[in-house]
């Protein structure tokens, strides 16, 4: 797990079913769930199999990323991430670059290249891991991608994103 990447943690909001972060040890089963949670939202069910399957795969080999889970153990969201230079961050947010699994490994930028919440509560619960796994970076990317094909590419300086204090308690690796 990437340093200061929260590993497991417990949300309890908006009544009494509690959502927790989540990572399997095994590499195959956090792909399978990753996939199995994924090809049902529209927008990541459009995506190119070959391209989408590398950024996956790189994502769960390099330990960036966390599922939402709630006390079921069914996935409620899911959350991958890159962490890359200011360079490589800039040029994948202008669509001029892809990002390599290597690329991902290190660097003062966060690139949140995953995001799917099935309510607003599993989306809290990511928006403060990333803002956990942001801490001590310059920057953090993302690009929103909608339905009818458009994209928004946003940057957000960290001071704007990861300084409020977290919801979310560490509570050790499962």
């Amino acid at each position: 797990m990437q340093s200061g990447a929260p590993v497991e943690a417990t949300m309890q909001a908006d009544g009494p079913a509690a959502l927790r972060l989540f990572r399997p040890k095994d590499p195959h089963v956090a792909l399978g769930m990753a996939v199995e949670h994924l090809m049902l939202a529209p927008v990541f069910a459009c995506l190119r199999f070959g391209d989408w399957s590398r950024v996956l795969v790189g994502q769960i080999n390099r330990g960036h990323y966390c599922f939402a889970i709630d006390e079921s153990k069914c996935i409620q969201g899911f959350l991958g991430w890159a962490l890359t230079t200011t360079d490589r961050a800039e040029a994948w947010l202008a669509g001029s670059a892809g990002l390599s699994s290597e690329d991902g490994r290190a660097g003062d930028c966060l690139i949140i290249n995953a995001w799917s919440a099935r309510s607003p509560k599993a989306s809290r619960l990511l928006r403060d891991a990333a803002r956990s796994i942001g801490r001590g970076k310059q920057a953090i990317y993302f690009k929103r991608h909608y339905k009818d094909g458009s994209i928004r590419a946003t940057r957000i300086e960290v001071g704007a994103f990861a300084e409020p204090d977290l919801v979310c308690k560490s509570e050790g690796a499962d």
